[in-house]
C-alpha cells in the first residue's frame, strides 16, 4: 500500500508533499483516483484548488494532458520531488536493513525478501508498462469529461434562448392588443409567482424581472444576482436550465402553498384577536391571573363565585368584610394563602393608619402597627409610631400597649435591647397585662437566654395568655433560629416539660 502510493505521488511528480505519500490521506486518494481513470468530485477538485496545485487541478479537469502537466513544472518542484523520492528509497532500505537485522532466521527472511522484491520489481515494471494505456484512459476521461460539459452547456444555451424567444414573443402579443397597458413590477412579480418573495418589486431584482418578462438577454452581473439573491428555480429558468413550464408548476405550487399557510396564519390571528377581545375571555383571564397573584388553587368550582369576588374586593383596595374573613379563617382556611394574609393586614394597617391621620387617635397606631407587622413591614409601623408623643400619653393602658407594639417593631428589626427595655417599661405600666410578658419572653428567647425568656412566658400565661399561643410563638422561634440555637433551645424546653415540648422531638431537622 505505502509503495503504490509512493510511485502514484511520483507519477505525478508530488513526492515533496508529504501528505502525497500518506495512505488514507485525502491528496493519496485523489491522486489514486485519477491514476485509476476516475472523474474526481467537486469536493475533491475544491481541495486541489485550496492546497495550491494549479496544474494537478487542470489535469484533473481534462485541461492539459499528463505530458503538458509534467512540462509545466518548474525545476526546482521536480528536484525536490526527486529528493523526496530518494529519502523515501532511502527510509525503506532502512527499515529493510533493521527488519533484517531482528529476524531471527536472517536466510528465510532473505529468500522471503528477495521474493517479496522480485514481485515489487514485476509489479513496478507492469505498472510502468502500462503507463501509455492509463495515459491514454486519462485523455479519454477528460475529454469525456470536456465534452459532456460542452453538450451540457450548449443544451443550456439553447433552452435560454428558447426562453427568451418565447417570452418576447409572449410580450409583443400583449404589447400589440389595443387596450394594452405596460405591467407594473408587481404584476410581473406575480407572473413568475414571486409576490411573496421580499425585494423582487425593487432595483436591481425588479429590472431583472422585468428583462426576463420581455425575453431580454441578462448579463453576467444579473446572473450572478439571481444566484445569489433568487430563488434557485428562477436561477436555473434564467440560465436555462428550466422552460418556463417547468418552472411554472412548482412555483405556482409553492405560492399557493404559501398562501394557504398566510391565510392559516391569519385566520389564527384574527380568531386570537377576536377571542382576547371578548369580555368573557378577558374576565377569565383577568380572573385566573388575580388566583395566580394571590396563590390560590381552587379545587371545588362551587366556591369560585365568592372566592373570585373575595380577591377582586382585596385586589380593589377594599377590606374584607367581617363575615369572608370569618369564613377564611374556618371553612376555608386551606385557602387563606399568605399572599392574601399579607394583602388583608396591609389594607387594615393602612386603614388605620389613615383613621389615626383623620382622627388623632392613638389606638389606631397600635392597631396599624400590628397589622404592618404581620404583614412583614415594621420600617413603616416604626415611621407610624415615632409620630406619637409618648410624654402626652397619659393613660398607662395606652402607654403600655404603644411600647409594647413599638417593642415588637424593634424584635422585627432586630433591635432586641431597645426592645427589651419597651417591654419592661410596658410591663411597669400594666402589670396584670400578659402582651409586655410575651414580648419580654420572645426577645430573651431570640438572643438565647431560655431561661428569662421561659419566666417571662410563665408570666404571660399566668396573666392570661393561652398556653396554644405561647406554644405556636416557641415554634415559630424555633424554626427561625440556627442549628446551634435550636439545639440548645430544645434541650432547654425538654427539660422543662418533656410532655408539653415533645413536639421538638418530631420537629423536622431543617
Amino acid at each position: 500500500m505505502g509503495t503504490s502510493t509512493s510511485l502514484v505521488a511520483d507519477h505525478y511528480c508530488v513526492s515533496h508533499i508529504s501528505a502525497a505519500t500518506i495512505p488514507g490521506s485525502r491528496l493519496s486518494t485523489i491522486l489514486a483516483r485519477m491514476h485509476q481513470g476516475h472523474p474526481l468530485t467537486k469536493f475533491a477538485l475544491d481541495f486541489l484548488r485550496e492546497q495550491g496545485l494549479p496544474g494537478l487541478l487542470r489535469l484533473a479537469c481534462g485541461e492539459i494532458t499528463h505530458e503538458a502537466y509534467l512540462a509545466e513544472l518548474d525545476a526546482d518542484c521536480l528536484k525536490e520531488n526527486q529528493a523526496a523520492k530518494a529519502a523515501h528509497q532511502a527510509r525503506e532500505a532502512e527499515a529493510q536493513a533493521r527488519e533484517a537485522h531482528y529476524l531471527p532466521r536472517r536466510t528465510d527472511y532473505l529468500a522471503r525478501r528477495s521474493k517479496y522484491l522480485a514481485a515489487k520489481v514485476a509489479s513496478e515494471a507492469e505498472w510502468e508498462a502500462s503507463r501509455p494505456l492509463r495515459r491514454q484512459r486519462e485523455r479519454e476521461a477528460s475529454e469525456a469529461v470536456l465534452k459532456a460539459q460542452r453538450a451540457r452547456q450548449a443544451e443550456w444555451k439553447a433552452q435560454r434562448e428558447c426562453n427568451s424567444r418565447l417570452a418576447a414573443a409572449a410580450y409583443q402579443a400583449r404589447a400589440m392588443t389595443a387596450d394594452y397597458a405596460a405591467p407594473t413590477a408587481d404584476e410581473i412579480a406575480r407572473h413568475f409567482q414571486l409576490s411573496h418573495i421580499s425585494g423582487v418589486l425593487c432595483p436591481p431584482m425588479s429590472d431583472i424581472l422585468d428583462a426576463l418578462f420581455e425575453g431580454r438577454p441578462l448579463s453576467d452581473d444579473q446572473l450572478s444576482e439571481l444566484k445569489n439573491k433568487a430563488p434557485d428555480e428562477l436561477y436555473r429558468l434564467a440560465f436555462g436550465q428550466l422552460s418556463f413550464d417547468a418552472y411554472i408548476g412548482p412555483a405556482k405550487t409553492a405560492a399557493a402553498e404559501l398562501a394557504a399557510r398566510k391565510h392559516k396564519e391569519e385566520a389564527a390571528e384574527a380568531a386570537r384577536i377576536a377571542r382576547e377581545s371578548d369580555p368573557e375571555y378577558i374576565a377569565m383571564m383577568q380572573e385566573q391571573s388575580l388566583y395566580r397573584k394571590y396563590g390560590v388553587a381552587l379545587t371545588d368550582k362551587s366556591l369560585m363565585p365568592r372566592m373570585t369576588k373575595l380577591l377582586q374586593q382585596i385586589d380593589g383596595g377594599k377590606r374584607l368584610p367581617q363575615d369572608e374573613l370569618v369564613w377564611l379563617g374556618t371553612e376555608a382556611k386551606d385557602l387563606f394563602t399568605k399572599p392574601i394574609r399579607d394583602a388583608y393586614h396591609l389594607l387594615e394597617a393602612e386603614f388605620h393608619a389613615d383613621q389615626y391621620r383623620r382622627s388623632g387617635d392613638p389606638w389606631q397606631v397600635v392597631n396599624a402597627s400590628g397589622h404592618y407587622r404581620k404583614c412583614k413591614r415594621p420600617e413603616t409601623a416604626l415611621e407610624l409610631l415615632e409620630s406619637l408623643a409618648l410624654d402626652r400619653l397619659k393613660q398607662p393602658k395606652l402607654r403600655s400597649a404603644v411600647l409594647t407594639t413599638h417593642g415588637g417593631v424593634m424584635r422585627d428589626l432586630n433591635r432586641r435591647p431597645e426592645a427589651i427595655q419597651m417591654g419592661e417599661t410596658a410591663h411597669s405600666l400594666m402589670p396584670r397585662d400578659y402582651r409586655p410578658c410575651t414580648l419580654l419572653g420572645a426577645v430573651h428567647m431570640e438572643q438565647g437566654d431560655f431561661e428569662r425568656g421561659h419566666a417571662w412566658y410563665e408570666k404571660a400565661r399566668e396573666r392570661g395568655a393561652t398556653e396554644k399561643s405561647i406554644d405556636s410563638e416557641l415554634r415559630s422561634i424555633y424554626h427561625r433560629l440556627d442549628a446551634d440555637g435550636r439545639e440548645a433551645m430544645k434541650r432547654f424546653l425538654l427539660a422543662e416539660d418533656p410532655h408539653r415540648y415533645g413536639w421538638l422531638n418530631t420537629t423536622r431537622k431543617e
